[in-house]
């Protein structure tokens, strides 16, 4: 008996070349959507993998230029609001907290250079 390779084959022996090339379409498509599923759970195995101080490195590393806008237009805004005794107070707290953002941002940046040295030093 001869091998048919899963196409519908007429008792005169002819493929029907309609109905193979939807299977290989099938097949194409099939195939396509499993690699898809596949890279799809490994990225969010990475996610899942991820520490904290990762996530955290790359939330600030994405939004810190934002915090740090915010800082400095919120202590604008408040220096026409508040008593002039206490401009002093918000302004050393404003720059206490873009001082603390800046140096988590310099650690950030730190760890990322230390960490690509390793990888190179590695064989």
């Amino acid at each position: 008996m001869k091998d048919t390779n899963k196409y519908d084959v007429d008792p005169a022996g002819v493929i029907d070349v309609a109905a193979a090339v939807k299977l290989k379409e099938a097949e194409s498509r099939t195939a396509v959507q499993l690699k898809h599923a596949e890279a799809k759970a490994r990225k969010e195995e990475l996610l899942i993998r991820e520490s904290a101080k990762e996530t955290a490195s790359k939330h600030l590393a994405k939004f810190a230029g934002l915090y740090l806008l915010i800082c400095v237009c919120t202590f604008i805004y408040s220096i026409q609001m508040i008593p002039e005794n206490t401009i002093a107070v918000v302004a050393g707290l404003i720059t206490l907290v873009v001082t603390n953002l800046s140096n988590i941002l310099k650690g950030i940046v730190d760890n990322g250079t230390v960490d690509a040295e390793r990888s190179n030093d590695k064989p």
